[in-house]
């Protein structure tokens, strides 16, 4: 009777442990969502690429005007409120320009200097002014204008917020179509674009004839982000 009844429970046991293990490898039922979330941000800083380019007949007279040239543009952006740590140099180029004389062998016909800078400012509102300043005290030529926003954590946030909603709002959509509902969630992935700075191509070379006042409108950046989550809903 005894060994009748050990028996029992060694069955009972192992009935219940298989029935543990199936559960366990029951997979639950998901409805996987992308959800996408955007917001806009208003530009706090800019850079802008400009520079002096000098030509003279000896390489001295070209380095020496375009050093000359160069630093009226510095002193006179440095006089206007731009600091020094937020003007650098960004490139620098000397090289020799040829002709072609009547035997056709190439000669030299002079020299070329050119300096480019890069100019940081925290108020957007005062490029067209930076730009009128540096072209009236020497830089002839204009490369880009970038537009950025210096911390995007608080726009960050809002356009993850935006992206968990519109994933959300979708799966309760499919769920309450099938008869289902919603009951957890098993995995969430995120993808936020950060801001890319908004480049303004301009490659103006400078006329040296009295110009009205550039306008320069900052407008406005966007930020995107993309969630994917797998909700869990009722078998």
């Amino acid at each position: 009777m005894k060994y009748a009844a050990k028996l029992f429970l060694l069955f009972t046991l192992c009935l219940f442990l298989s029935d543990t293990a199936f559960a366990s490898d029951t997979q639950p039922s998901v409805i996987s969502i992308n959800g996408n979330g955007s917001v806009q941000g208003a530009p706090d800083t800019a850079t802008i690429s400009l520079g002096v380019i000098t030509r003279a007949q000896t390489a001295s007279e070209a380095q020496n005007d375009n050093a000359l040239a160069t630093r009226k543009v510095r002193d006179a952006l440095f006089a206007f409120g731009i600091s020094k740590s937020d003007i650098q140099t960004q490139n620098f180029n000397f090289h020799t320009e040829f002709g072609r004389s009547n035997d056709n062998s190439n000669e030299v016909i002079g020299y070329v200097v050119s300096n480019t800078i890069l100019i940081k400012t925290h108020d957007v509102t005062s490029i067209g002014e930076i730009i009128d300043i540096a072209l009236s005290n020497g830089a002839n030529t204009i490369n880009s204008l970038n537009f950025l926003i210096k911390d995007t954590t608080d726009l960050r946030n809002t356009a993850l917020k935006e992206a968990i909603k519109d994933a959300k709002d979708k799966a309760e959509i499919i769920a309450k179509a099938l008869g289902k509902k919603i009951i957890g969630i098993q995995s969430v992935t995120e993808n936020t674009n950060m801001f890319q700075p908004r480049n303004a191509e301009m490659m103006l070379m400078a006329t040296g004839k009295a110009m009205d006042s550039t306008p320069i409108e900052a407008g406005t950046l966007t930020l995107t982000a993309d969630v994917h989550i797998d909700f869990i809903i009722e078998n």
